[in-house]
């Protein structure tokens, strides 16, 4: 005698998924709420004469749990120009921290090509510095210096001085880190769900034209579960579903289940609109409590629009969500 029970079963998830969602979405969380720690703590603009060290700001940088300051400067000159300048950090004493050096331009010209023309004009004058304290609070002081500022052709330019846009943030993150970390928790979660969606080892795999399947395999175990899943494939005669009778014996051929399941089908069309096959799949959770040979007999009914039948069946499964289960014991 057996005894068969259905319940529905959570023990077989692979969590990894979740996890790495978990992460992406934490990732994803940081850059969409990391603006809410930033403060803006400077907002000026000064200019600058080529040669000379501007000093414009001093306070206390103190340590912090989340993001950094960040110094963001905007160079603002005549077209065709170039200017490497120095945004420089001091402490107290004015003994240099740290500095960023930028090669700044702007060019502009006229284009022309097949008798059409127009103007072009590109720049890059940006630049930032993220700084964090130590262990106590320092008091730092920030300066820019012009090292060389010069025309297309590399001659000095005199006369003309370089205006900065000067903005300063606490609390700022680099958002520029956390999308390597998006794609690269988003892929491992690809990854993951893919993996979890073929787990297990194949114990049958059966191939036949016709509408009756089946196969045997050493299989089963009390934390073993079993999937069992089976495709039909019909002709255009086929009703909206089929009934698939599964049965499954024990090693010595006696019969533990049977079951009818009706399986809805799919109808694909030709490019004429008409019916050239329709398709259907069964997929079933099992857990044989006692490790040994089973079989499993499938038998699709009506027979006679059935074409192909493929049966697949793996142990050690595992699922992304609870399925339903049924647990079959020999007394």
């Amino acid at each position: 005698m057996s005894s068969v029970t259905k319940t529905t079963t959570y023990r077989f998830i692979d969590w990894s998924t979740y996890l790495a969602l978990f992460a992406a979405n934490l990732v994803l969380l940081a850059g969409i709420i990391s603006p809410i720690f930033q403060q803006q703590l400077l907002d000026d603009r000064i200019e600058v004469t080529p040669g000379e060290v501007v000093e414009f700001k001093t306070w206390q940088l103190k340590p912090q749990l989340i993001g950094a300051m960040r110094i963001d400067v905007d160079a603002s000159f005549n077209n065709n120009r170039w200017a490497t300048y120095e945004l420089r950090v001091l402490d107290d004493e004015g003994n240099l921290i740290v500095s960023a050096l930028k090669q700044a331009w702007v060019e502009s010209g006229i284009w022309r090509e097949g008798g059409e023309s127009g103007t072009w004009r590109e720049k890059d004058v940006q630049a930032a510095l993220d700084l964090q304290a130590g262990d106590e609070p320092e008091t730092i002081t920030l300066a820019i210096n012009i090292l060389d500022y010069t025309d297309t052709s590399g001659q000095p330019v005199e006369g003309e001085s370089v205006r900065f846009h000067v903005r300063v943030f606490n609390g700022a993150i680099d958002t520029r880190y956390l999308i390597p970390g998006v794609i690269g928790t988003g892929w491992l979660a690809s990854f993951c769900f893919l993996s979890t969606q073929n787990s297990g080892q194949e114990t049958i795999n059966k191939f036949v034209k016709d509408s009756d399947i089946g196969g045997r395999a050493i299989m089963g175990g009390e934390d073993n579960l079993i999937c069992c899943k089976l495709k039909i494939v019909a002709d255009e005669t086929s009703p909206r579903s089929l009934d698939v009778n599964l049965w499954v014996s024990d090693g010595y051929g006696e019969n533990m289940h049977h079951q009818v399941t009706p399986v809805s089908l799919t109808f694909h069309r030709d490019e004429d609109g008409d019916i050239k096959r329709t398709t259907g799949q069964l997929k079933q959770y099992f857990i044989f409590k006692k490790r040994g040979s089973y079989g499993i007999y499938i038998e699709v009914t009506p027979d006679a629009p059935v074409d192909d039948t493929v049966l697949r069946v793996k142990e050690n499964v595992q699922t992304l969500t609870g399925v339903s289960v049924v647990e079959i014991a020999r007394d």
